[in-house]
């Protein structure tokens, strides 16, 4: 009786412990790692991208640690949203993981969305991680690119169209859209999104 009890315990204990690991999710293979200063401090910050492998979606998780003058690193910013699961609907959704790079203390994500390449730009601001640019080239899969920048600060996008693989502009439109507040890289969705190009 003492076994079976025990037995009942130990199968317990396993199954809340899975249930956790579950709820927390299991981020555990590294995807994509930079280093760079991002809050303007002088020190080598550092974000990292993991996927988790066991959730059928296989969702991307982007962190962002500030390193401290101590030599550790303090987590600032971890999300889910912004990056597309690979298998979002049960099905892979053919876009990259996108790739990012750290300059001019800004965070750059470089994605290819089926036939648009979209560059996001984030500036730590005001305690958070502010979307200011998008940049988007875009084939209409036939003759014809359109390059689309996005000032999220100033509110004006420019849509550029041009013959593919020639520099003369066919058609070139400038808007006024301004947004208020700036999106904040913890709730923003570059892949489901309205500023998106």
């Amino acid at each position: 009786m003492k076994k079976i009890f025990l037995l009942i315990f130990a199968l317990v204990q396993i199954s809340i412990y899975l249930h956790a690991q579950k709820l927390k999710g299991n981020f555990t293979y590294p995807v994509r790692t930079e280093k760079g200063d991002l809050n303007s401090d002088g020190l080598t910050d550092k974000i990292i991208v993991t996927m988790d492998t066991i959730n059928k979606t296989q969702p991307l998780r982007l962190q962002i640690f500030f390193l401290k003058p101590n030599g550790k690193y303090l987590l600032n910013v971890s999300t889910e949203k912004l990056i597309e699961p690979q298998y979002p609907n049960g099905k892979y959704c053919g876009n990259q993981i996108p790739n990012f790079d750290i300059k001019d203390n800004c965070l750059y994500m470089i994605s290819e969305v089926k036939e648009n390449h979209l560059i996001h730009k984030f500036k730590f601001n005001n305690g958070n991680f502010e979307l200011q640019n998008i940049s988007s080239v875009a084939w209409d899969g036939k003759n014809l690119t359109t390059e689309t920048e996005f000032n999220l600060l100033t509110g004006k996008r420019i849509e550029i169209t041009k013959a593919l693989g020639s520099e003369k502009i066919l058609k070139k439109t400038i808007k006024k859209n301004i947004v208020k507040p700036l999106p904040k890289i913890n709730t923003f969705s570059a892949f489901n999104s309205k500023l998106n190009l």
